[in-house]
């Protein structure tokens, strides 16, 4: 009778613990769909925030500027503002230099 009851008890232990185990991965997976979100957002703002990308946007933005002055063609010209606009659409502007800011404004608002 001993032997039966370890044997039932093994049984009812490792049921136990693979349900455990499959609940708490379960519940991870909510959590992360709860928060990584939040988290995401967070990462992403940060990384907007950061020197290399702002240092990046702006060696971008420079590279148009001289495609954008050496090009003589007008639809070459539209279609390097047009990448601009798309480019710069959500970045703050007042992080770039007063002579890129002033460009950035030209092509995105005409002025």
């Amino acid at each position: 009778m001993k032997t039966f009851k370890g044997i039932v008890l093994g049984i009812v232990v490792i049921v136990v613990l693979v349900s455990l185990m499959f609940g708490l991965k379960w519940l991870g997976l909510e959590w992360r769909g709860f928060f990584g979100p939040r988290e995401q957002a967070v990462e992403r703002e940060v990384f907007k925030q950061s020197r290399s990308y702002n240092e990046a946007k702006e060696q971008e933005l420079l590279k148009y500027r001289l495609e954008y002055m050496r090009s003589d063609d007008a639809t070459e010209k539209k279609a390097i503002a047009s990448t601009i606009r798309m480019a710069f659409a959500d970045y703050d502007e007042t992080l770039l230099s007063p002579e890129l800011r002033r460009f950035l404004h030209e092509i995105k608002y005409g002025n």
